[in-house]
């Protein structure tokens, strides 16, 4: 009810109507914030983070929520279709690259039917898709 005094007053002459005044400041201009997703984590240096790659061989699509689960918690999953019908091994992949991209992870085909989903978090470089090479994991890398 005090405002509503105070407008009959004002409005009748009796209190002068005071104007509130912006403050403005001028703050030296700063250089801008740079946007921070968290740390990066080389694969590679797995053994010092105790980083771990869940390995992943779904037969059927109903696999495939577990799998998003790891990527959930901040661990990169390599998925092997090779022993996958075709039309599920499609759908896994779509609906975990769709979950990956979700949380703004990654996705990369390392061979033919299998694939590398790595949430923001992580960093895949040349040299792991290099190691799952050598270690016999990318049995057609190439193709």
């Amino acid at each position: 009810m005090p405002k509503f005094w105070d407008k009959v007053l004002t409005f009748l002459g009796f209190v002068e109507e005071t104007e509130e005044e912006e403050i403005i400041e001028d703050y030296p201009p700063g250089r801008p914030q740079s946007v921070r997703k968290g740390p990066v984590l080389n694969l590679q240096s797995a053994g010092s983070r105790n980083m771990r790659l869940v390995l992943a061989k779904p037969k059927e699509f109903a696999e495939a929520q577990n799998i998003v689960m790891h990527i959930k918690n901040k661990k990169p999953v390599l998925v092997n279709l090779e022993e996958t019908p075709k039309e599920e091994a499609r759908r896994i992949v779509d609906f975990i690259s769709g979950a990956t991209y979700a949380v703004d992870g990654n996705m990369q085909k390392v061979s033919q039917q299998i694939f590398l989903f790595a949430p923001a978090q992580v960093e895949v470089s040349a040299e792991v898709r290099k190691e799952l090479h050598e270690r016999g994991v990318a049995t057609a890398l190439d193709e």
